[in-house]
C-alpha cells in the first residue's frame, strides 16, 4: 500500500512540474531563456516551435518566442508576437523596443519611428533603452529617407518616316452638300509624308509616405519634328501626380492630369483634369484595374473647340513566365462648351489589346492591336450628317537591351480610318528606330 501511495505522490510531484500553472512557472522558461542568452538561435527557435500550441498567448512565451523568431530572421512570426504582448502588457517596454525592432526587420521604417516616438516619451524608460531606442529610430529615419523617393529617368531618339503626316485624305475632291458641288482638295488637305526626328525625356518619381501610401509623378515630353511639313512639328508634356494607398484586398489612387500641347512653335492647347482609379491582383498573375478621368481640353489657338471631356476604362493584365498580356476597355466622350461647336461632340468606344514576348534578357518584343468607334452626335454644318469613324491600329516593335542605361528599338505600325464622310477616311504607316539612354 506505501508502494502505491508513493508512487501517486511522484506522479503527482511530476505533473505539477511538467504542467506549470504559467510559462514563467516552468522548466522549458528557464531552458528557452538560457538558449536565447547563449545565442544558441536554432536550438532555441525549435523549442519555441515546439512549445507554441500550449503557451502561444503567454506574455512570457510570447516575448521569448519574439526574440527566437527574430534570431533566426522569422520576422513575420517575431511582428505577432511582440504585438500581442504589447497588447496584452503595454507597460513592458523591453516588448515595445523589440516590437520596433521586428518593425525594421520586415523595413516597416515609418512604423520603427511611431514605435520609438512613443516609447521615448514615457517617462519610465530607463537611460540605456532609451539610447537604443533612439539609435534605432536614427537609422530607420535613414533607410525611410532613402527607401522613400525614387526617381528613374530617360532620354530617347528617334528617326522615323511617316506616310501620312497630316492624317489626310487619299481622294483629290469631296462632294460638298453645302455648296452642293465637288471641290478639289489642296495639298494640305491630302495625304503628305514626309521623315521626322523625334526627341523624348521621361521622368518617374515614387515617393513612399507609409508602408501602404505613397505618391506618384511622372512627366513624358515629346518633341516631334519633321524634315519637310514644319507646320506639323509639334511638342508635349503629359504630367501625372497621384497619390496611391493600399488597402487589404485592393489599392485606390487619386490624380491629377495636365497635357499641353504646342505645334508648330504655338501654344496650341492644354487637356487637364482629375483621375481617380482602383486596382486589384487577383493573384500573382492576375491584375484589374479601372480610371476615371473628368477634365477640360483648352484650345488658345480657337476657343470653340474648348470641350468637357470624360472617360472610364477597365483593364485586366496576366503576366505569365516571358509573356505578359493586356487588356482595356474605354468609354469616353467630350462635349464642346459652346452651342455653335457642338457638331464637335463625339462618344469614343476603344478596346485595346497588347502583348509583350521575352525570349531572353536582352530581347522583347511587342505587338498590339487596337479599335475605336467614334460616334458624333450632331450634323456636320458642312455635310449635313452625322458623322460616324472606324480606325484599327496596328503595331509592333522589337526592342534591344544592350545594357542597363542603353536600349534599341525598332516599331512600325499602321492606321486604317474609315468613315461614312470621306474627308475624314485615311491610311496611315509610321516606321522609326530609336535609341533610349536610362539613368
Amino acid at each position: 500500500m506505501k508502494k502505491i501511495l508513493v508512487f501517486f505522490f511522484l506522479l503527482l510531484l511530476a505533473s505539477k512540474t511538467t504542467y506549470a500553472n504559467t510559462f514563467r512557472e516552468s522548466v522549458a522558461f528557464t531552458q528557452l531563456k538560457q538558449k536565447i542568452l547563449l545565442k544558441q538561435s536554432g536550438s532555441a527557435w525549435q523549442q519555441a516551435k515546439l512549445l507554441e500550441a500550449e503557451y502561444l498567448g503567454d506574455e512570457d512565451f510570447d516575448f521569448l518566442y519574439g526574440l527566437a523568431a527574430l534570431k533566426v530572421q522569422e520576422s513575420e512570426r517575431a511582428l505577432y508576437a511582440f504585438e500581442r504582448v504589447v497588447a496584452n502588457r503595454p507597460s513592458w517596454l523591453d516588448a515595445q523596443y523589440y516590437l520596433a525592432h521586428a518593425y525594421f526587420a520586415m523595413k516597416n521604417y515609418q512604423a520603427v519611428i511611431e514605435v520609438t516616438e512613443s516609447l521615448n516619451e514615457n517617462e519610465n524608460v530607463s537611460l540605456k533603452l532609451k539610447d537604443s531606442t533612439t539609435q534605432l529610430k536614427a537609422l530607420a529615419v535613414a533607410l525611410l529617407s532613402k527607401q522613400s523617393l525614387n526617381i528613374m529617368q530617360s532620354v530617347d531618339v528617334s528617326l522615323g518616316y511617316d506616310s501620312n503626316v497630316n492624317a489626310g485624305t487619299s481622294e483629290d475632291n469631296i462632294f460638298l452638300p453645302l455648296l452642293n458641288q465637288d471641290i478639289i482638295l489642296s495639298d494640305n488637305s491630302k495625304e503628305n509624308s514626309d521623315s521626322y526626328l523625334s526627341v523624348g525625356y521621361q521622368l518617374i518619381a515614387n515617393k513612399t509616405l507609409t508602408q501602404s501610401s505613397r505618391l506618384f509623378f511622372s512627366t513624358l515630353g515629346k518633341l516631334h519634328y519633321f524634315n519637310q511639313d514644319n507646320d506639323f512639328n509639334r511638342f508635349s508634356i503629359r504630367n501625372n501626380l497621384q497619390y496611391k494607398k493600399d488597402f487589404a484586398d485592393l489599392s485606390a489612387s487619386v490624380g491629377i492630369r495636365i497635357v499641353p500641347l504646342w505645334l508648330n512653335d504655338r501654344y496650341y492647347r492644354t487637356k487637364f483634369g482629375a483621375t481617380a482609379g482602383l486596382s486589384k491582383f487577383i493573384d500573382k498573375r492576375w491584375l484589374l484595374s479601372s480610371e476615371v478621368f473628368l477634365g477640360q481640353t483648352k484650345n488658345d489657338v480657337n476657343s470653340q473647340l474648348n470641350t468637357d471631356d470624360a472617360s472610364i476604362q477597365l483593364s485586366a493584365q496576366y503576366v505569365d513566365k516571358r509573356w505578359r498580356h493586356a487588356l482595356s476597355l474605354v468609354y469616353s466622350q467630350e462635349q464642346s462648351m459652346y452651342s455653335e461647336s457642338q457638331h464637335n461632340d463625339r462618344k469614343i468606344q476603344a478596346l485595346n489589346y497588347t502583348a509583350d514576348f521575352a525570349f531572353n534578357q536582352y530581347w522583347l518584343a511587342n505587338a498590339n492591336i487596337s479599335y475605336q468607334h467614334q460616334a458624333y452626335q450632331f450634323d456636320h454644318p458642312f455635310f449635313f450628317d452625322k458623322r460616324n469613324d472606324d480606325m484599327w491600329l496596328l503595331g509592333t516593335s522589337i526592342q534591344y537591351q544592350d545594357s542597363k542605361a542603353w536600349s534599341y528599338r525598332l516599331s512600325a505600325s499602321i492606321q486604317d480610318k474609315d468613315s461614312n464622310l470621306a474627308l475624314f477616311s485615311y491610311q496611315r504607316a509610321d516606321i522609326n528606330l530609336s535609341a533610349r539612354m536610362s539613368f
